[in-house]
């Protein structure tokens, strides 16, 4: 029992962390205040240069994703709820975007452990992260592991999700710059 809460706790955490990354992709803009240039101008950094967020420190890279986290652990303390769950999925979205920048780099460039996780199919493989890059960059936003983004694309998941939000709000996914 305690192996399946562990994989369902860490198919949420992933399934979390693709939900972030497909609204940054989707909808946050460059001429947002303060998300544009925090969240949106980072973003399309990246799709146009991948390997760019890889000269930030883990810091730079996830204070937001730390902050978020420790605030999920001090509101599950203050109601009673903080149990290893809740540790376990503070533990892997703030790790998903340190997750996320192994996936962009060649095995020399981590550590062994990481390549093996990788290669074990435990963690997201840098083949399959690959494939959100290509194209209209809409599809592999969960960077946590290889499970969930076969499912929710096929399922046209993230499609179904904007096709939803541009029919009840009016509000259309962002067009990636050129």
């Amino acid at each position: 029992m305690i192996i399946l809460e562990i994989l369902a706790v860490i198919l949420l955490a992933d399934f979390f962390a693709g939900f972030i990354h497909w609204a940054e992709d989707a909808y946050a803009r460059e001429d947002m205040p303060v998300i544009g240039p925090l969240v949106a101008a980072p973003n399309v950094l990246h799709h146009k240069q991948p390997r760019a967020f890889l000269k930030k420190n883990w810091l730079q890279s996830s204070w937001d994703l730390l902050l978020g986290g420790a605030l999920l652990v001090g509101a599950a303390a203050a109601l009673g709820v903080l149990t290893w769950h809740v540790w376990l999925f503070a533990a892997l979205v703030v790790m998903s975007n340190q997750i996320h920048k192994w996936s962009h780099q060649g095995p020399r460039e981590h550590w062994r452990i990481v390549t093996w996780l990788q290669k074990a199919r435990i963690l997201q493989t840098p083949r399959q992260h690959a494939q959100h890059h290509r194209g209209e960059k809409n599809t592999h936003y969960c960077v946590i592991t290889n499970v969930l983004n076969p499912v929710l694309d096929r399922i046209g998941f993230w499609k179904g999700l904007e096709w939803c939000i541009e029919r009840i709000l009016g509000v259309k996914r962002r067009v990636e710059p050129a």
